[in-house]
């Protein structure tokens, strides 16, 4: 079988790249078309990539922009004729239907038409008119929010047709919830890590000195979503005596309690996860927690650390059951960090109880085969 991963992004996509290995591990044929791969990407996965000139203008669905792309996509198509499309997030899914005549599943990865709401919600800029200069660029903005709302409420329409119509991929089971309203084929992947990427990580070490780490990335072009809100976050290990932290995804300048990793591969992330004793996911409550499922928490597990997280990810909690300790805000949050750093012995019991847990349940392979569910019911 001819599988054809679609995306409106590029690799590295580790859902993407994950759905891919399993296809491949049963025999099938994977294929790629998305944005170019990164420079650094060297993963052999995929049998051949192909490049779409995803932009903005073509999701926002801009008529010149949109129908040249449709062209490349069309080309794609013929050239691999896949026997089931696998379409990742909203935009690649609305234009493989409009084409049509393969089968598709959707995979869903972030809930895409409840996301685009919480996303965007704090990016609509406003001006206090204080001359005619300042009045042409309300005028301006304005517009360009009304386009941007009228846009999303495009996208979350695109989103609920799709979902009415083909077999959907979603990774927590609150997501299926709410989709099942209107799909009965609607199946939970979550982001667990794969067996061979965590076979060989052995049992924590013992920390006398215990020390933290979070990973993320840095807010884009100075704007952090609200979702992963964690402004102030960092500040707490400079002012607080509650030990190291070590930063994974970006870089900065390192200051006596924090340092920063910049990017690192999947192998040197559970590395340099497992020499650390808490992992934290410290983003500020939020009304979309409750479908978010961030792969962090399972790579936390895999290598051994103990997961902090905000009360409000209950996906985190329901997967990690008590291997999780909660929290309801920073000033909640210090203090049992507090406690912790004082008790590395009951640290390290925590530590092997969450490694343990994490090898035995956390498991991609363990629920691979609703893909193929999907893919038979496409």
């Amino acid at each position: 079988m001819r599988v054809l991963h679609l995306s409106d992004s590029s690799l590295p996509d580790w859902r993407i790249e994950k759905a891919a290995l399993s296809s491949k591990k049963a025999g099938h044929d994977v294929y790629f078309a998305g944005l170019t791969p990164h420079l650094k990407y060297k993963r052999d996965i995929f049998l051949r990539t192909f490049s779409l000139n995803w932009n903005p203008k073509s999701r926002y669905r801009l008529p010149y922009e949109w129908h040249s792309l449709k062209k490349q996509m069309r080309r794609v198509f013929r050239e691999v004729n896949p026997d089931i499309i696998h379409a990742h997030n909203v935009f690649s899914a609305k234009m493989a239907k409009e084409i049509g005549g393969y089968p598709m599943v959707y995979d869903n990865h972030e809930y895409w038409s409840k996301f685009v709401i919480y996303q965007y919600e704090n990016s609509e800029y406003t001006f206090k008119d204080k001359n005619n200069i300042e009045k042409i660029k309300r005028n301006i903005t304005t517009f360009g929010n009304t386009l941007r709302s009228r846009k999303r409420k495009m996208w979350i329409k695109w989103e609920l047709d799709i979902v009415s119509d083909v077999p959907t991929l979603v990774p927590s089971n609150s997501i299926r919830l709410e989709l099942s309203n209107i799909s009965r084929d609607v199946y939970v992947v979550p982001n667990f890590p794969l067996e061979n990427e965590f076979e060989a990580i052995v049992e924590p070490p013992y920390h006398e000195k215990i020390s933290s780490v979070y990973a993320g990335t840095p807010a884009f072009r100075g704007y952090e979503t609200p979702i992963k809100n964690i402004d102030g976050f960092i500040d707490l290990f400079n002012n607080n005596s509650i030990g190291q932290l070590n930063i994974i995804g970006w870089n900065s300048n390192d200051t006596e309690f924090v340092k920063y990793h910049g990017y690192l591969d999947r192998e040197q992330m559970f590395t340099e996860m497992s020499r650390n004793s808490l992992g934290f996911i410290p983003w500020k409550k939020h009304p979309f927690h409750p479908y978010c499922s961030p792969n962090k928490a399972y790579e936390y597990a895999h290598a051994g650390l103990v997961v902090f997280c905000t009360n409000s990810i209950q996906p985190i909690f329901e997967e990690l059951k008590e291997n999780v300790v909660g929290f309801d805000n920073y000033e909640t949050m210090i203090p049992k960090i507090k406690e912790l750093i004082t008790a590395p012995e009951i640290v390290y019991k925590k530590q092997l109880q969450t490694f343990h847990f994490a090898h035995e349940n956390l498991v991609w392979e363990k629920h691979e085969n609703k893909i193929f569910e999907a893919y038979d019911k496409a």
